[in-house]
């Protein structure tokens, strides 16, 4: 967290040294730059594993529908910055090293429809740090359904394709956004 809100300073006060933005809204810009860096994490943690394991492609392909179906599904958040990005980094390399030994199939295939549908009847779930409205709640709910859609044409584009490896990277990133509803979906159940 520290070294994000320090590149976030050095990329605040270069912008308001350049007359781009005022002094007194240093604080606001900082956040946004914040925001905007822990966003693209997980993009950059999949392009320095795919890297570093000689599968950029395939990495990208998992975090891509990940990242954004999670933006709007919601789903399991650790309470500190540090054990975010270590399950992170364990999450996706797991992921990664799974999509080279998955292969499309009947099974496989049905994970991916009952990952969706859980996604589109769960979604939104919300986070403790921010409650959705019950207007949010619904076009939350309804972007989800969509993305989960989209995703899921995608993923049957390139089964069409015989581009399996990429249809695998897409299903697999649908099941980790499902999978970590999952125990706020198993915490709500439990509490009712």
């Amino acid at each position: 967290n520290e070294m994000i809100e320090k590149c976030a300073d050095v990329v605040t006060d270069w912008l308001a040294e350049c007359g781009v933005i005022e002094k007194a809204d240093r604080e606001l810009y900082s956040y946004a730059v914040q925001s905007f860096l822990m966003s693209l994490s997980p993009l950059m943690m999949a392009v320095g594993f795919g890297i570093v394991m000689g599968c950029a492609r395939q990495s990208v392909m998992i975090v891509i529908p990940f990242a954004i179906i999670r933006k709007f599904s919601g789903g399991y958040h650790t309470k500190h910055l540090w054990t975010c990005l270590i399950g992170s980094c364990l999450l996706l390399f797991m992921c990664i090293v799974v999509s080279f030994h998955v292969r499309c199939g009947w099974i496989f295939a049905f994970i991916t429809v009952w990952a969706a549908v859980s996604l589109m009847i769960f979604s939104p779930i919300d986070n403790e740090n921010r409650v959705l409205s019950p207007e949010e709640h619904r076009i939350y709910k309804k972007i989800t359904a969509i993305l989960v859609v989209s995703f899921l044409l995608v993923d049957v584009l390139f089964v069409w394709l015989h581009l399996t490896k990429y249809a695998v990277c897409i299903s697999i990133g649908i099941i980790l956004s499902a999978g970590l509803q999952l125990p706020c979906i198993i915490r709500k159940f439990i509490m009712k």
